[in-house]
């Protein structure tokens, strides 16, 4: 097994290259069965699963991820890696390939490192395809034997590690919890008389419920859809009745289920649908009740259907367009970038577009296809971590096909794991479903018979400029290129290759694939794998670049999708609309929600620390906003670092952009003042009486673009007082006295005393603090947040904290100065 040191040194080298994200940590669930067609294509299908996995032994050997790239970097010589592409690194990094693969890359230069390799053979050994995990799980795993060579181990040990992880699943699924959930939602729904609370009860019974016994969650769904029909959400009361007939839902109750599918039809004006279930009722023995019921509903849509008219619709010919784009791709020293067609004014559209490829960040409950945060969460109910939702059964549907691919990955925690060794795990999964997206779409233009190694040229070729496939559009954008292949690129590769081998033997994508090619035609798995491994590695190289874009949206400062004890659902008087008096519990925060990719518009534009573009997402739906002026023919500019020239200093800029591997030259980073901007909201005043200079502190060691009230190592207790920020015109250290004070009172922040105390440190704090500094948003911030959280539900109790009349003023100005600034 691989030392620490070997572990240690691929993640200290692959996380900064991973640019920034924020990881989630999830507890697994049970090992989960199902069959191939289990991941929402059709819930009819889920009912119908495979045997579940045998249960894991006390002599299981606990293989990690570390181990298994750790193992290969001990045996590999950089130096020896030479290659021109992703095909060529991947082959000299798996030999055991080049003994299975079926063709000879005659067209691929091997260089001198692989001229001595054992010829290409074409069979694979007929035993191995018997280790087979299925396309969504539910067989066991029997791994081939090994051999003394550790690159020829790799797979064999790749496929314990796939076992291990199914084995290792958690178990934070209940079926008691769920239970408890669900008639806790019952009771706040017969006896509170409140429908969104329990909605929320219902939906974490339905992330609770066990997947192996589908009729808690069956149960849950239909309690659910009830109390959304009573909110006025018909379309998904509509889904959650669908839902609970799909897993499971008793036959007794039928006639209930329905009786209100039936209603649901009827409000949505769904006539036609409405009929299709009052026939299904009419054909079922039905109580006096119920039948009253069926008949009450029928004459409604006979009277709603004669009542019906016609709307007056809005033409084309009415509506003032302007249908000529406003920006084009232009090519520069072989490359493309975006540059403006006519003059275009300030806040003017440039363009909108929509991601070929989206994860969510895990950062809460967004849609896996549409990408929107939702009020009623779908999950898929085999995924053991359970963070894959829908808005809807509409995109659980058109999500199938991919969620197909990986839903036996999200069972075993597949992409997660990858958090132990990389810095950026979601980087890894969005190449991964920009491959399965696009790739079977090129495979239907391929009309000849392939090879490895012609179709490997014509990605590189023809098929890349093809302007009628989308996937070639992700294949022309630009890639990070380094200049010798260092630990990070090649762990890198092994995950690439671990992904391919989760296709070959964990999905069915790979037959998937041969049914897209001529029916002469056929690649063995060992070239799929190769191949796949190869266009994995392009798509992270595209995304270590300037592909990747951080989708950001506002989120609560408590997920109004997950079930807290700060009742959330108090927020709500009806669906869409506050109760009175509680617009101020929305103070949330911009965070990123999701990660993407805009192949054709944001991934082209040029970098540069002052942007001249605003991008606002909504979903997969991208749209920028000129921030100035644009003439004609002039360049579209993005600025791809964590923060522009006015929210972070020249040097950390440069350090996030050279990852990246972008060196800017742009008009902020050659001012002679260029951290001018940055200072303005870093501005102190020296508290010393003989000095009280105005300055800006020098870099802080512990504290990112000089946020020093962000880091654990300035605002622990123990440092209370402690030597942070020096002026550098007489020498002496802040006392930061407001500060403390400030931290200290604001636990307790429900006595006056204490409230006191707040408002004096704020008042220090504003003569110190100069202009626009970004600490005033932090102490603006918490101070709301506190009082909210020990408020929440006496709002005149917290008109009352703010009743000094300067803090209040303060506090507002901040929220201003925050709203525009960001």
């Amino acid at each position: 097994m691989a030392s620490s040191t070997s572990s240690a040194r691929v993640n200290s080298k692959a996380a900064p290259a991973a640019i920034a994200v924020a990881t989630t940590t999830t507890t697994a669930p049970p090992p989960v069965s199902s069959s191939s067609s289990a991941p929402v294509s059709g819930p009819a299908s889920l009912a119908g699963a495979a045997p579940p996995a045998p249960s894991a032994t006390s002599g299981f050997p606990a293989v990690t991820l570390s181990d298994l790239i750790g193992q290969q970097l001990k045996h590999l010589n950089p130096d020896e890696l030479l290659h021109k592409d992703e095909l060529q690194l991947l082959v000299l990094l798996t030999p055991v390939q080049r003994q299975k693969l079926s063709r000879d890359l005659e067209d691929v230069e091997l260089g001198a490192s692989t001229s001595t390799a054992a010829p290409l053979s074409r069979p694979e050994n007929a035993e191995e395809d018997e280790d087979l995990i299925g396309a969504v799980g539910g067989l066991g795993i029997s791994s081939p034997p090994t051999t003394k060579e550790p690159l020829l181990d790799f797979r064999p040990q790749v496929l314990k590690w796939f076992q291990h992880l199914r084995h290792q699943s958690g178990h934070f699924k209940s079926e008691e919890e769920s239970r408890r959930l669900r008639e806790a939602g019952n009771d706040s729904y017969r006896k509170e008389r409140h429908p969104l609370k329990a909605s929320d009860l219902f939906t974490e019974a339905i992330f609770l419920a066990p997947a192996r016994n589908t009729l808690a969650a069956a149960l849950a769904h239909a309690n659910r859809s009830l109390a959304l029909f009573d909110c006025g959400l018909y379309a998904e009361s509509y889904d959650d009745c669908l839902c609970a007939l799909d897993l499971g839902y008793p036959e007794e109750y039928l006639p209930l289920i329905k009786l209100r599918q039936a209603a649901c039809a009827l409000k949505l004006r769904n006539f036609a649908l409405c009929e299709e279930h009052l026939h299904e009722l009419l054909h079922i023995e039905l109580n006096q009740v119920f039948e009253t019921r069926t008949h009450e509903l029928w004459h409604q849509c006979e009277v709603l259907k004669v009542e019906r008219f016609e709307m007056a619709v809005q033409t084309g010919d009415d509506l003032d367009t302007n249908d000529s784009k406003a920006f084009e791709i232009a090519w520069l020293d072989n490359s493309s970038s975006l540059h403006t067609t006519r003059a275009l004014a300030k806040n003017a559209l440039i363009f909108e577009s929509e991601a070929v490829a989206m994860v969510p960040s895990g950062n809460c409950r967004v849609c896996d296809h549409c990408g929107i945060t939702q009020f009623i969460p779908f999950p898929c109910i085999y995924c053991s971590n359970r963070q894959v939702v829908y808005c809807s059964r509409k995109c659980r549907f058109k999500h199938a096909a991919i969620h197909a691919v990986e839903c036996f990955g999200h069972q075993i925690e597949l992409f997660e794991s990858f958090g132990e060794v990389f810095g950026m795990p979601r980087l890894l999964q969005l190449a991964f479903r920009m491959l399965i997206t696009g790739l079977p779409e090129m495979l239907s233009h391929c009309r000849k018979k392939p090879t490895l190694s012609k179709l490997w040229a014509a990605i590189n070729g023809s098929l890349q400029e093809r302007q009628d496939i989308a996937y070639s559009a992700v294949l022309r954008l630009e890639r990070l290129r380094e200049e010798r292949p260092s630990d990070t690129v090649i762990a890198l590769a092994l995950v690439c290759h671990i992904l391919a081998i989760y296709l070959s033997k964990c999905t069915m994508f790979f037959e998937q694939l041969e049914k897209s090619l001529p029916t002469a035609s056929r690649m063995s798995s060992a070239e799929w794998e190769l191949l796949c491994a190869a266009l994995l590695m392009r798509h992270i190289g595209q995304l270590r670049h300037r592909s990747l874009t951080a989708c950001r949206s506002f989120v609560l400062p408590a997920d109004p999708h997950v079930f807290s004890p700060l009742n959330e659902f108090q927020l709500w008087a009806a669906p869409m609309r506050l109760q009175e008096g509680r617009l101020h519990l929305l103070a949330g925060e911009v965070a990123v929600v999701s990660y993407a990719v805009y192949p054709d518009t944001l991934s082209l534009c040029r970098h540069s620390c002052s942007s001249t573009i605003c991008a606002k997402f909504s979903g997969r739906k991208v749209t920028a906003l000129a921030l100035l002026d644009l003439p004609a023919g002039s360049g579209i500019y993005n600025c791809f670092a964590g923060g522009n020239f006015q929210q972070m200093p020249r040097e950390e800029r440069s350090k996030q952009l050279q990852e990246r591997g972008i060196k800017c030259h742009c008009n902020a980073c050659q001012m002679a003042q260029s951290e001018d901007q940055f200072h303005k909201f870093h501005r102190y005043r020296c508290d010393n009486p003989k000095c009280m200079e105005i300055f800006t502190p020098k870099a802080l060691p512990h504290a990112p673009n000089l946020r020093w009230w962000l880091s654990e190592e300035y605002t622990q207790p123990e440092f209370n007082g402690a030597e942070l920020i020096q002026c550098p015109h007489c020498g002496e250290f802040q006392k930061l006295e407001w500060f403390w004070a400030f931290t200290t009172s604001l636990i307790d922040c429900e006595l006056i005393e204490e409230r006191c105390k707040l408002y004096a440190a704020i008042e220090r704090a504003e003569n110190q603090l100069m202009d626009l500094h970004e600490c005033k948003v932090a102490l603006a911030r918490l101070l709301l947040e506190q009082c909210l959280m020990v408020h929440r539900a006496h709002v005149s109790l917290l008109v009352a904290h703010f009743s000094h009349y300067s803090t209040f003023h303060f506090i507002v100005f901040i929220l201003v100065i925050r709203i525009t600034y960001h």
